[in-house]
C-alpha cells in the first residue's frame, strides 16, 4: 500500500510572531533540498503544505518542487494559529496564500494544513471555510497533546459530514486526512512526524504505519525542513523539543522512505 508523505514547508523561525521573521536568515532552501534529494533517491512523491510567505520569497523553490512531480498545497500565509484568530482573518490569510501559490504553480490548489494542527472542537468552522476553496484538509490530529489535537477524532482518511467535520460521510466530497497515530486502549499516541519522528523509536513509527495499513488505510506522515537541520540556530523562545533528536533525524527519516512506499495526497486520493 502507498502511504502519504507531506512536508510543512516553512522556515525554522516561522513559529515566532510574523513581525520577528525579518530578523532571521533563511535556511529553508538548503534543508528542503535535503528532502528533495531523499525523495528522488527513494522515488517518493509528496504533498508540500507551503506557507504563502515562503512561496512569495522563494518562488523558484516552489517551481523546483513542482517540477519534480510533488503536490503544492497551502499552509496559510503567516503561519497563524487558527485557535487565536477570527473567521475573517483566517479566510483572508488562506486566500492570500492560495493566490500566491496558484500564481506560481498555475494549478488549482486542493489541500490545506493548519499551522500547529490548530483545528479543535471549538473552531471546526475552519472546515466550512476550507470547503469553499479546496478538496481536502489535513489539520485534525486525532490525539491529545499539550499543544493540540482532538483525542476522539477519526484516525483514518475520511470524507466529512456536512453536520460535523468529526463525523464521516462516505458520500461526501471533502476529505480530512489525519496525521498518523498509534491507537492504544487508553489513548492515541501521535507518531506521524516532526518532533515525534525525532523523539520516538523508529521501530514504533514503522509498527504504527503497518497497523494503519492492516486496517486498509494509508498512513499520513510529515516532516519539516528544520527537522533535518542539526545546525538549526538557537532561538530563546523555543523549548527543548525543537532541538531534540536533530542529529539522528535524517537517518530515521531515510529509514521510513526506504521501507515504505509514499505518494502525495493528490495521487493517493485521485483528486
Amino acid at each position: 500500500m502507498k502511504n502519504m508523505m507531506s512536508v510543512d514547508l516553512e522556515d525554522f523561525y516561522c513559529d515566532l510572531p510574523f513581525s520577528k521573521w525579518k530578523n532571521y536568515e533563511g535556511r529553508v532552501i538548503n534543508n528542503t533540498q535535503k528532502i528533495l534529494d531523499l525523495f528522488e533517491k527513494y522515488n517518493v512523491k509528496a504533498t508540500f503544505f507551503t506557507l504563502g510567505f515562503i512561496a512569495e520569497k522563494y518562488p523558484e523553490l516552489i517551481e523546483e518542487i513542482q517540477s519534480k512531480g510533488h503536490e503544492i498545497a497551502s499552509h496559510g500565509y503567516q503561519h497563524l494559529d487558527a485557535r487565536n484568530i477570527s473567521k475573517n482573518d483566517f479566510e483572508n490569510d488562506l486566500k492570500k496564500s492560495l493566490n500566491i501559490l496558484e500564481s506560481i504553480t498555475k494549478e488549482k490548489i486542493k489541500g490545506f494544513r493548519a499551522p500547529f494542527f490548530s483545528v479543535n472542537k471549538k473552531n471546526v468552522w475552519v472546515l466550512d471555510i476550507l470547503k469553499k476553496y479546496l478538496k481536502y484538509d489535513s489539520s485534525i490530529f486525532p490525539a491529545k497533546t499539550p499543544m493540540y489535537g482532538i483525542s476522539d477524532a477519526i484516525t483514518h482518511p475520511y470524507k466529512i459530514s456536512d453536520d460535523s467535520p468529526l463525523i464521516e460521510n462516505k458520500n461526501g466530497d471533502f476529505y480530512e486526512i489525519p496525521p498518523l497515530i498509534l491507537k492504544l486502549p487508553l489513548r492515541n499516541i501521535p507518531v506521524a512526524g516532526g518532533f515525534f519522528l525525532r523523539f520516538l523509536p523508529i521501530q514504533l513509527i514503522k509498527f504504527s504505519i503497518k497497523k494503519m495499513n492492516e486496517k486498509g488505510f494509508p498512513a499520513m506522515c510529515y516532516i519539516h525542513p528544520k527537522d533535518l537541520d542539526p545546525e538549526m540556530p538557537k532561538i530563546s523562545q523555543y523549548a527543548w523539543h525543537y532541538y531534540w533528536g536533530l542529529n539522528n533525524s535524517t537517518q530515521k527519516f531515510e529509514n521510513l522512505l526506504k521501507n515504505f512506499e509514499f505518494n502525495s495526497v493528490r495521487e493517493n486520493l485521485k483528486i
